[in-house]
């Protein structure tokens, strides 16, 4: 794969999408800042709100600050609507700090007026009231075995993110592993990434595997011989070809690739090639068109998690195979939302 190739697509695919900016990318887990001040403007959208915040010095000097938060889907799932956030009221934000604008901080607490908190990132607490805080990651979806659907049924439902009582170690988008077997190819287009410049995932599109990655829900549904997977980030659809004769049809490579399943048991493995997406991850590894996916999701024997297990071959740019794991739980009560990603700010 060609290095100029891949740039090519990323800055063709970045000038007609969206923006998204990722905590990491753009802002410093290291430099906690906290403020408090005046809000002067909040945008309730996805995949990220976006707050201004006006705060005042003792010499009477102004600064606005630019707030990111989470999205406004993860807000509405943990009962905090936009009303909660009202023009010209006092508030308060701590956060990480961007690395680009000193005066910009991707939110991971917040506190409203009437003392109400919102703790707003996974691996952060309450940090002004510990008994009455709103832990916007922690999804109010667990559910007991007994009303879990026969597991005839067991894949075609509503799976969430949410991990809590379920026995399943880490929160939020586990999928990634820590380092992979690289050929020199992906090594050196490793070291020239830009993680700002060359990053597609910044962007309101995305492609296979990196869209297993999502921290929204996502539905299985049956349409025909074939099964949909509906995923609420970017509202994406994966379409599953069931049948033997159909999957042999010649189809045109796209950023989801070309899925074919069958059942193994309560199994649904997946088979997925014809991707054409740039990057394997956000950490600026490539992939190649000779990318080969195979998938597998099982359901928990009481229906309430379903596991999920991706063997990802590409010889150009892994000298082995690798296999990423993670799991999502059963969310009796979600539905799939329209995600409509929106422009963010480009001065965080």
């Amino acid at each position: 794969m060609n290095r100029s190739n891949i740039l090519s697509l990323t800055l063709l695919i970045s000038v007609s999408v969206q923006a998204h900016h990722s905590p990491n990318l753009h802002f410093d887990r290291d430099d906690i800042v906290e403020i408090s001040g005046k809000l002067t403007q909040a945008d309730w959208q996805n995949p990220h709100t976006q707050l201004s915040v006006t705060t005042s010095s003792g010499d009477g000097s102004e600064t606005i600050w630019l707030i990111e938060g989470r999205s406004a889907h993860q807000f509405t799932r943990a009962g905090v609507t936009r009303d909660y956030f009202k023009i010209g009221s006092d508030i308060r934000v701590a956060g990480f700090r961007g690395r680009r604008n000193p005066t910009a901080m991707f939110a991971t607490n917040i506190l409203l007026v009437g003392g109400r908190e919102l703790v707003t990132d996974n691996f952060v607490a309450p940090r002004w009231a510990d008994d009455t805080a709103i832990m916007l990651t922690a999804s109010k979806q667990a559910t007991g075995a007994e009303n879990a659907p026969a597991m005839a049924n067991g894949i075609f439902r509503v799976w969430g993110p949410d991990r809590s009582d379920h026995g399943i170690d880490g929160t939020g988008r586990t999928l990634w592993l820590d380092s992979y077997p690289l050929t020199a190819l992906a090594r050196t287009t490793q070291a020239n990434w830009d993680r700002i410049a060359d990053n597609p995932y910044i962007i309101c599109q995305t492609g296979m595997p990196a869209i297993m990655d999502l921290g929204t829900p996502m539905e299985f549904v049956q349409d025909g011989d074939d099964i949909v997977l509906n995923l609420e980030e970017q509202d994406s659809v994966r379409r599953i070809n069931m049948t033997p004769t159909a999957a042999n049809d010649e189809q045109t490579s796209s950023p989801l690739g070309r899925s074919v399943g069958r059942w193994d048991g309560a199994t649904l493995e997946v088979t997925t090639t014809n991707i054409d997406w740039p990057w394997f991850d956000q950490g600026g590894i490539p992939q190649s068109k000779k990318l080969h996916l195979v998938e597998r999701f099982t359901p928990s024997t009481d229906g309430l998690v379903l596991r999920y297990q991706v063997t990802v071959t590409d010889p150009e740019i892994f000298t082995e195979a690798i296999v990423l794991d993670r799991a999502w739980v059963w969310a009796p009560a979600e539905q799939i939302r329209p995600y409509n990603c929106t422009w963010e700010r480009d001065d965080l």
